[in-house]
C-alpha cells in the first residue's frame, strides 16, 4: 500500500505526463455531468439522468464483487446441509437483485433503493448466521463463538431497520461516488504536473553552453 501511495504521489518521469492530465480533466467532466443537480434542467441536457443510472452499476458492481469474493467461498467450504442450503438461497437472492439493478436500467423492474438492498445483504447474512450457530451447538461440542452471534444479531436487526426506514437516500450515493471521481481526476492532474520532464529547451541550451565551453579551452 505504501508503494502505490509513493507512486502516486511521486510520478516518474515521462514524455506522456499529458495522458494523465486529458484523463484528469475527462473524469473531471465527467464527474459533473454526474452530480445530481440536473434533475430540473431542460430535455436538452442528456445527461441530466446518467447519475441516477450509474447508481444501480454500482450496487451491481458492490453486489456482484460481494457474491465471488465472500458468498461464494462460503458455498464452497460448507458441506451439505441446512446452512448450505441457506447459503445459496442468500446468494440466489442477492444474484437476481444484481439482475434487477441491471434490468432497472430498461424499465423492466423496480429494485428498491442502495440502503434497502444493504439493509437486505446484512439481514440475510445475520439470519444464515443464527442458524450456523443453532446448528453449531447442536452437532458439536465445541461452544459457538458468542460474539459472533451477537453480530449476527446486530445485523438482522440492522438490516431490518435499514429495510424498513432507509438512512440514506440513492442521491448520497450518488455524491460519495462523483467526490471519488472529483479526487482521482484532482490526483491524475497533479500527477501529469509532477510527470513533467525537464523542458528539452534547457537541456539545448546547457549543451550549447558545455560545447562553447570545449571550443573556447
Amino acid at each position: 500500500m505504501k508503494k502505490i501511495v509513493n507512486k502516486l504521489l511521486h510520478p516518474t518521469k515521462t514524455k506522456w505526463f499529458w495522458g494523465y492530465i486529458v484523463l484528469g480533466v475527462i473524469a473531471l467532466i465527467l464527474a459533473v455531468m454526474l452530480m445530481p443537480v440536473w434533475d430540473k434542467t431542460p430535455d436538452w441536457v442528456f445527461w441530466k439522468s446518467w447519475g441516477m443510472q450509474i447508481v444501480n452499476i454500482i450496487i451491481c458492481i458492490c453486489i456482484v464483487l460481494y457474491l465471488l469474493l465472500f458468498l461464494l467461498k462460503k458455498v464452497r467450504s460448507r458441506s451439505n446441509g441446512v446452512i448450505k442450503v441457506l447459503t445459496i438461497i442468500e446468494f440466489v437472492v442477492l444474484a437476481l437483485i444484481a439482475l434487477g439493478c441491471i434490468l432497472q436500467q430498461f424499465k423492466v423492474i423496480n429494485v428498491g433503493g442502495a440502503c434497502a438492498i444493504l439493509g437486505l445483504a446484512l439481514w440475510c447474512r445475520g439470519c444464515v448466521e443464527i442458524f450456523r450457530a443453532y446448528y453449531h451447538q447442536k452437532g458439536n461440542n465445541d461452544r459457538y463463538p458468542v460474539w459472533w452471534l451477537v453480530v449476527a444479531l446486530v445485523l438482522v436487526t440492522l438490516g431490518t431497520y435499514l429495510f424498513a426506514k432507509p438512512l440514506f437516500s440513492d442521491v448520497t450515493v450518488l455524491w460519495i461516488f462523483v467526490i471519488l471521481i472529483i479526487l482521482v481526476a484532482l490526483l491524475l492532474i497533479v500527477d501529469g504536473i509532477l510527470a513533467k520532464p525537464k523542458g528539452s529547451k534547457q537541456t539545448k541550451t546547457k549543451s550549447n553552453k558545455e560545447n562553447k565551453s570545449q571550443d573556447t579551452k
